[in-house]
């Protein structure tokens, strides 16, 4: 074996290891195995193309942190995205069913001595049925529940990421290779885009209008991508963690430039013009 291959199996080695043993204490802590709920609670607040796997990602690097993913984005299935969490009928049917005791019993549950913050992500626009209503109020209820909020201040590229996502089926990039698209560029509908505009920055009003009354965090796309190690010591502060070097799992989708990327740029930029969106051109 290769110094080479054998760099790349060590941390895939450590990565099998540290998931079984998650999956262990994860179980124990089901079966009842003393545990502490002595930690930091938060949620990752946004929408899809915010960067919030960026951040997730680096947060579950710290090991005193555990972040769930998106629970509530489907009906059929609980979004954990971590290793050992069950997919029961018990525990879908409490999913369904009681959703803020789920998240009492299952989320923020007992867990090991040295877990120092909990967390999960969840966008505007989920556990929005009428059985997840409850969620939202539960959690605008739970007073030190910390909110990091995360936004993109360019709502084209948002908008040109969900798009390109949806081409190529690529939601995640952990590999750091650029996705390869099914064409070139692709062409942006006018009326869509200003409709994503508009709803996106009415969500993050309404969102931070509702959780107003938390311990809030603002962090933006483009700070954390540029500078992850910084905004990160941000973080790690705002939720009391001792802060340590932490390591990006997932990359950008795509580095061209907008006008190389989307087909009518030049029309798209001419129709913008002179609005509170013209800056999203600047490209």
């Amino acid at each position: 074996m290769t110094y080479s291959e054998n760099n790349t199996l060590i941390p895939k080695v450590k990565s099998l290891l540290y998931a079984e043993q998650l999956q262990v204490k994860n179980k124990l802590m089901e079966l009842g195995w003393r545990g502490q709920k002595n930690y930091t609670r938060f949620i990752i607040l946004g929408r899809s193309r915010t960067g919030s796997n960026l951040l997730r990602g680096l947060l579950n690097e710290h090991a005193q942190i555990v972040v769930l993913g998106e629970l509530f984005q489907n009906e059929q299935e609980i979004g954990w995205a971590y290793p050992g969490y069950s997919q029961s009928p018990k525990m879908l049917k409490l999913f369904h069913n009681q959703p803020v005791k789920f998240l009492g019993e299952k989320v923020f549950r007992n867990y090991p001595t040295q877990t120092a913050a909990v967390g999960f992500k969840i966008f505007y626009y989920h556990a929005r049925s009428k059985n997840w209503q409850p969620v939202w109020d539960y959690l605008r209820n739970q007073q030190n529940l910390r909110v990091i909020h995360i936004k993109r201040r360019n709502l084209l590229k948002t908008h040109l990421s969900k798009k390109r996502a949806e081409q190529t089926d690529e939601w995640v990039n952990t590999t750091g290779q650029p996705q390869k698209p099914k064409s070139n560029s692709l062409r942006l509908d006018f009326a869509e885009c200003q409709q994503d505009f508009e709803q996106t920055r009415a969500w993050e009003t309404e969102n931070d209008v509702f959780f107003r009354e938390h311990p809030s965090l603002e962090i933006f796309y483009e700070d954390l991508a540029r500078n992850y190690a910084d905004e990160m010591q941000r973080v790690l502060t705002f939720l009391n963690i001792t802060p340590q070097p932490l390591k990006p799992q997932t990359h950008k989708q795509a580095r061209q430039a907008l006008s190389d990327t989307i087909e009518n740029y030049a029309e798209l930029k001419s129709q913008f013009a002179g609005t509170q969106w013209a800056s999203f051109f600047e490209d």
